[in-house]
């Protein structure tokens, strides 16, 4: 007498199976990685605490902290002294080495003067008497994180492996995309008197591909959105002019 088993792979319960493995599975691994990834405000010391302690979250921004001084109707700045970007780096903070501090803080520098120019006239850092209307921009990287491509393959490749046994899972987030925080300073470049100052970060999205791939497309993104932060609250707190349209 010969008794035939059923094949495992036409058994309807195996997908069922397979999808109870691998989504508590690849839940509690994302779950892990990503319990230190995230971005957040820093109070590092680079902004003076009793500025720190008088910022706020401006209309339509609640996760970024705000300081914006009191103007005369007469006082408009026009022009912007950029000093290099600092690694001041938060107690959190990876360790990065001089190459890669040297790339990242080159980067937020690049988005620096590419956001402001469109509004000011960039002077040299260095100029030593600038004319009045004339600001002196400082920013600090205080958090970093790279992108780990070998993290955020993971949920790829469980839907793939879900989807061969005939199940699916729910979008997962890339465990690792990486981000970065960031806090910056805006002062009267004639006085040294503080007009505004920011404390912002980004993490990175999952709709940018790119950016789960590069290790630091997410912190560059971070880098470009702070700059236009600065630049975004300047002119709509009246330290600076109205932008022309156009």
């Amino acid at each position: 007498m010969i008794c035939l088993a059923p094949a495992r792979h036409h058994s309807p319960r195996a997908p069922l199976f397979w999808r109870r493995l691998i989504l508590p599975l690849t839940i509690s691994s994302m779950g892990a990685l990503t319990a230190c990834a995230g971005q957040g405000t820093t109070k590092t010391g680079f902004i003076a605490p009793e500025t720190y302690g008088m910022m706020v979250h401006p209309k339509g921004h609640s996760d970024d902290l705000v300081y914006a001084a009191p103007v005369s109707p007469g006082e408009r700045y026009q022009y912007v002294m950029i000093d290099h970007a600092q690694w001041h780096p938060s107690a959190k903070a990876p360790h990065l080495t001089l190459k890669a501090e040297a790339r990242v803080t080159q980067a937020f520098d690049e988005e620096l003067h590419k956001i402001l120019a469109k509004d000011f006239t960039i002077l040299p850092p260095e100029t030593l008497s600038p004319p009045p209307g004339t600001l002196r921009i400082q920013a600090a990287i205080t958090n970093l994180r790279r992108s780990k491509w070998y993290y955020n393959a993971l949920p790829i490749v469980a839907g793939f492996a879900a989807g061969a046994a005939g199940g699916g899972l729910p979008p997962i987030p890339p465990p690792a995309p990486g981000g970065a925080s960031e806090e910056l300073v805006a002062i009267d470049a004639s006085n040294g008197r503080t007009l505004m100052a920011i404390a912002t970060y980004n993490n990175g999205m999952p709709w940018n591909m790119m950016g789960q791939w590069l290790p630091y497309a997410h912190a560059r993104r971070a880098f470009h959105l702070a700059a236009a932060l600065m630049d975004e609250q300047l002119h709509q707190t009246g330290i600076a002019p109205s932008p022309i349209p156009g």
